[in-house]
C-alpha cells in the first residue's frame, strides 16, 4: 500500500470577514489533461500446449496512473472453437504492482475475471463497459479474435481519485501477465495455431501548472494516494448449505464479484447451482436477502446490462452474480459520491450463506478500497 502524502485540503471559497480562508483552487481535472501512452509492449507468441509467461512490462513514468490497457489479437487460427471464457482467458496470472513490489491488482488467474471487472466495476457507466460491445472486439468461426481490456487504477474518473503518483522513472509500476494453453482458450483446438499478438498503452493525468491564470491550480488528485485493490480468492463449496466468507477486510469494500463453476463443468451449471436465496451476513447480523432473479434484476437495474440475452454483448454471464457498493449517484454502478462504499474491519466476518445445488468452486473478486485523507466531498 502506498505511503500516506502530505496533502494539504482542497481549496474553499473565502468566508466574509475571513481574510486567511484559502483562496479556491482549480479542481484537479480541470487543471490537469489526459495523457495516453504506448506501453512498448507488442509481445507475440505462438499459442501451444503449455502456458507462455510474457515479458514483464514496466510502466512508463509519467504524471498520474490511470489505467492500463491491453489490446490481444489472434490472426491465422483454423478449425478452433472458443471455450466458454474465450475469448478473454488467454490471458493468464495478471497482475499490476506497485513499485515496490506489493500488488494493487491481482493475480487474476483468468482473464474472464479481468473482463468481468472491466465490466462490473463502475469505471465508465451507461452498459460501455463490456469489451464486448466496444468496436475493436470481434471473433470468428474460425477461432480468431480481437479484444481490449482495461486495467483499472484510477476509481472516479470525474474527479481523478484513486489515480497514483508515477513520476519516479526508477521506481516504476509493472504488469505481468502469462498466454494460455491452447486447451484453456478452445474447446476445439484449432488445427492451424494462431499467433497471439498483446500491445497496450497506459491513461495517465498530466502535472499541472502551478497556476491557471493567475488562479491556484490543485496539483494532485484528490485525497492523493487513496489506492483501490482487486483481489481474488477460490473458495472450494460442496453441495447444501454453504458459506462464502470475504478475507479481505480492513478497508471499504467497493465491489464483489462471484463466478461459480460446477466441478468438472462450466459457469452454465454454476447458473443452477447458485444459491436461491442468498443471505449476507455481516458478523451475526443478516444485511440482505436475496433470491436468484432478484439479484439478477438487481443488477440489471444498475444500468450496465442492456439484453436479457445471457452471454451476448451487454447481457448477463451465466453464473456470475454481483454485489455493488457504488450506486449511490443515480441508481446505476460507478461515478459514486462513496457513500455506500461499505467500511470493514480486520476483526469483522463478511460472508454469504446459501444452499448450492452441487459442488463447485467460486471465484471471489473482491474490489476495496484503502483511502488517504477524506473521499467524501
Amino acid at each position: 500500500m502506498p505511503n500516506v502524502a502530505a496533502v494539504a485540503p482542497r481549496g474553499q471559497a473565502k468566508a466574509a470577514g475571513n481574510t486567511n480562508a484559502p483562496a479556491p483552487l482549480v479542481p484537479f481535472v480541470r487543471a490537469s489533461y489526459p495523457h495516453r501512452e504506448d506501453l512498448a509492449i507488442n509481445q507475440t507468441f505462438t499459442l501451444s500446449a503449455n502456458q507462455q509467461v510474457a515479458q514483464t512490462v514496466a510502466v512508463p513514468a509519467y504524471g498520474y496512473l490511470r489505467n492500463l490497457c491491453l489490446q490481444v489479437t489472434a490472426t491465422g487460427a483454423v478449425a478452433g472453437t472458443l471455450a466458454e471464457d474465450g475469448p478473454f482467458n488467454i490471458l493468464q496470472n495478471i497482475s499490476v504492482t506497485e513499485p515496490n513490489g506489493a500488488p494493487i491488482y491481482g493475480p487474476i488467474t483468468n482473464g474472464f475475471s479481468a473482463y468481468l471487472i472491466q465490466k462490473w466495476g463502475g469505471y465508465r457507466g451507461g452498459g460501455i463497459d463490456d469489451a464486448k460491445k466496444n468496436p475493436g472486439y470481434s471473433t470468428d468461426a474460425a477461432g480468431n479474435f480481437s479484444f481490449i481490456l482495461r486495467i483499472p487504477v484510477e476509481i472516479i474518473p470525474r474527479e481523478a481519485l484513486g489515480a497514483l503518483p508515477n513520476q519516479n522513472d526508477t521506481a516504476r509500476f509493472r504488469l505481468k501477465y502469462s498466454i494460455a494453453p491452447n486447451n484453456v482458450v478452445y474447446s476445439a483446438v484449432p488445427t492451424t495455431q494462431p499467433t497471439i499478438t498483446v500491445t497496450g498503452w497506459m491513461e495517465a493525468w498530466d502535472q499541472p501548472s502551478q497556476d491557471s491564470g493567475g488562479v491556484a491550480n490543485a496539483l494532485t488528485p484528490p485525497a492523493m494516494n487513496t489506492t483501490q485493490f482487486w483481489s481474488e480468492a477460490l473458495p472450494v463449496v460442496g453441495a447444501g448449505q454453504q458459506q462464502l466468507k470475504i478475507e479481505r477486510l480492513g478497508n471499504y469494500i467497493r465491489n464483489i464479484i462471484f463466478v461459480h463453476r460446477r466441478n468438472a463443468g462450466t459457469r452454465a451449471q454454476g447458473q443452477a447451482d447458485w444459491p436461491d436465496p442468498m443471505t449476507f451476513f455481516l458478523d451475526a447480523r443478516p444485511m440482505d436477502f436475496l433470491t436468484k432473479n432478484a439479484w439478477l434484476e438487481q443488477m440489471a437495474e444498475r444500468g450496465l446490462l442492456t439484453t436479457n440475452t445471457f452471454e451476448a454483448a451487454g447481457g448477463p454471464n451465466n453464473g456470475v452474480f454481483v454485489y455493488d457498493f457504488t450506486s449511490d449517484f443515480d441508481g446505476s454502478v460507478g461515478y459514486e459520491l462513496r457513500n455506500r462504499w461499505l467500511g470493514t474491519l480486520g476483526s469483522e466476518r463478511l460472508e454469504w450463506r446459501g444452499a448450492f445445488g452441487n459442488a463447485g468452486t467460486t471465484t471471489v473478486l473482491v474490489n476495496d478500497v484503502a483511502v488517504a485523507g477524506s473521499v467524501w466531498s
